[in-house]
């Protein structure tokens, strides 16, 4: 059962004053501009409700009135035409009529089209110019979903979304974000891997559990997400999420974005950084109708322990190789780098030595600064690039070790 499913199955079950406090709670949200608000139908210090009339009032900055009708009362024939009724009683609300701007009916189930314009003539034949909104389940299930979770925790008792598990769309926006020089931008121009391509997709098809491994920067994660997308654009009945490690448990996130009856792809980059890993491939064994594959990236350096936790699974690694220089070539001369001296084209090549992360922070260099002796000298760029071996192993954190590796780099021998 998806989440969206639960939270319209916790809302056809719900108490009616927890309802009532959830509606008023997702209304203000809503809306801040309120001057005032009055929860007539609620006991102030109490879970209880009250009669009131309307169950909440809320006056807007124009001076007049947006009432709210809250009921999750399913016996009373007609209860939704009553509450438009008791809302045009002056002697009720204590309000003119010519005040009401706007009604809210906020209930637990659904209605049709033809009840909608038998309320909404009711409601009119009192005021002509007001206005009638229907939150019934289907829209507060969705917004609960998709924009409120906090509220669905709160008063519905799901698990608090961790944001974690996010759409293909998603993860690019939040790498790209998070890359500031270190990581390259997702967004850039596929060219080249046309074998790896193919040859990811073939595993796709045939396998549930891929590993992709190559150095950092080789392009694991553009050609995950490329055959990722190919992969869908054929298999309709397959939907594919990302995983956006925060240092948090997974479970409870990929409990509530897969459905055990559907088809979907979890893309996880860069497995090696993440703790929690053991919980992913726990969720893999699960039981399920629907068909889950995973695809997963890691750096070379890191493979062995990955390896060893999905040793018992009938798992496919694809290894990733720098590129020829001609390939690294064609990607800084196109968008957005659209480098296309000569002249740098042989020092980026020589600086990234296939690697094509490196060639574009180089070609990225070379575009800020228009000049290009100032590739002569890239140790700040060397220190973002490796800095991110430093976090994944803690050898290369002590200051012996690193003397010793520049030795070695600097004597190319033991």
């Amino acid at each position: 059962m998806s989440r969206l499913q639960t939270i319209e199955n916790r809302l056809k079950e719900i108490n009616g004053t927890v309802f009532q406090e959830l509606c008023d709670s997702y209304l203000t949200i809503r809306d801040n501009n309120y001057l005032a608000i009055s929860r007539t139908g609620s006991q102030t210090g109490k879970q209880k409700t009250t009669k009131g009339t309307p169950d909440t009032f809320f006056q807007l900055p124009n001076g007049n009135y947006l009432y709210s009708e809250i009921t999750t009362d399913t016996s009373t024939k007609n209860k939704l035409a009553n509450d438009i009724k008791a809302c045009f009683d002056p002697d009720k609300t204590k309000i003119p009529v010519e005040k009401i701007q706007e009604i809210i009916l906020c209930f637990n189930w659904n209605i049709d089209q033809d009840k909608i314009t038998e309320l909404n003539t009711l409601a009119q034949s009192y005021k002509a110019d007001v206005r009638i909104r229907y939150l019934m389940l289907q829209e507060l299930a969705l917004e609960l979903h998709l924009n409120h979770r906090d509220l669905a925790h709160y008063y519905l008792g799901l698990p608090l979304d961790t944001g974690q598990i996010v759409s293909i769309e998603n993860f690019i926006k939040e790498y790209d974000r998070a890359s500031k020089g270190i990581a390259t931008p997702l967004n850039n121009t596929f060219l080249h891997r046309e074998s790896e391509l193919e040859e990811l997709s073939n595993a796709i098809d045939s396998h549930d559990f891929i590993i992709l491994t190559g150095a950092p920067g080789v392009g694991k994660t553009k050609l995950a997400l490329e055959a990722i997308n190919n992969y869908l654009s054929k298999n309709h009945s397959f939907q594919a999420y990302c995983v956006s490690y925060k240092s948090h448990t997974l479970l409870d996130d990929l409990y509530q974005y897969f459905d055990v009856d559907k088809d979907y792809i979890l893309f996880v980059d860069d497995a090696n950084r993440i703790d929690a890993f053991e919980q992913i491939t726990g969720f893999f064994k699960a039981n399920r109708k629907g068909k889950l594959k995973i695809i997963i990236t890691v750096r070379d350096y890191a493979f062995q322990e990955i390896g060893r936790k999905c040793q018992e699974f009938s798992t496919q690694r694809i290894d990733l190789f720098k590129l020829s220089d001609e390939q690294i070539i064609d990607i800084i001369k196109s968008k957005p780098f659209e480098i296309l001296n000569p002249d740098y084209h042989k020092e980026i090549v020589r600086i990234s030595d296939g690697n094509p992360r490196l060639a574009i922070m180089t070609s990225l260099l070379a575009k800020q600064e228009q000049n290009l002796y100032a590739l002569h000298n890239v140790s700040d760029l060397f220190e973002k690039y490796f800095s991110t071996f430093i976090k994944d192993d803690g050898e290369f954190e002590s200051p012996l070790n690193i003397k010793c590796l520049g030795l070695i780099a600097f004597f190319y021998t033991m």
